[in-house]
């Protein structure tokens, strides 16, 4: 385990949604700044996916890894992608200190040191829901592709890697529509575009 320092707030007595949300985004992106900043690595993240297990902070009694903040806590102890077990076991006293329920948003808000990852930016509880639909709009804008003639919609990779947060196709097009009047558009002129959902390229290279 690699600890980047401690912080002395109590995770388990941080009290509402927004707060833990804001609190815990913010420091998994600060972690991985400082973890690469300090610690380097070049070529592709997939590479060094250990390291989401290894490196982490001690929140108050506790070490909280970058994989147990997004997965376990964040994503309230949901699968990580392509593993078939949870970050966390039942009982493990750190899913305490999750919000009531998971937020797909935290997906465009977290950052991971990929090309592909969203923008890094500061959280606020009493903000968060305006900021995290801004982070949200902003990246499926940036990654979002849809060909009126076709009427293929090409969503962000990111939907499909978390495909369980956002539900199926036809949900990730309804998803990206409220964000996104082109795709509104598509929905009040044809019904539907669920059976034309494909998702684009996710660039694992570690950002410089």
């Amino acid at each position: 385990m690699v600890a980047s320092g401690p912080v002395a707030t109590d995770p388990y007595e941080i009290e509402g949604d927004a707060a833990r949300i804001a609190f815990w985004v913010n420091l998994y992106n600060a972690t991985v700044i400082k973890e690469f900043s300090e610690r380097p690595r070049v070529g592709s993240l997939l590479r060094h996916r250990g390291l989401f297990r290894k490196v982490g902070c001690e929140v108050g009694s506790d070490f909280f890894s970058l994989d147990v903040i997004e997965h376990g806590v964040l994503r309230l102890n949901s699968k990580p992608p392509y593993s078939l077990r949870r970050t966390l076991r039942t009982g493990d006293r750190r899913l305490d200190a999750a919000p009531s329920k998971l937020d797909p948003r935290i997906h465009f808000a977290l950052n991971c040191a990929a090309t592909s990852c969203p923008p890094v930016r500061t959280y606020a509880p009493d903000k968060l829901e305006e900021q995290l639909d801004a982070a949200t709009r902003a990246y499926l804008g940036a990654e979002t592709r849809f060909d009126a003639s076709s009427g293929k919609l090409t969503l962000p990779y990111l939907m499909k890697l978390y495909a369980t947060d956002f539900g199926g196709k036809q949900v990730h097009a309804e998803y990206a529509a409220r964000y996104l009047p082109e795709i509104a558009r598509a929905f009040e002129s044809e019904g539907s575009i669920g059976g034309r959902v494909e998702y684009g390229r996710y660039d694992w290279t570690i950002a410089k």
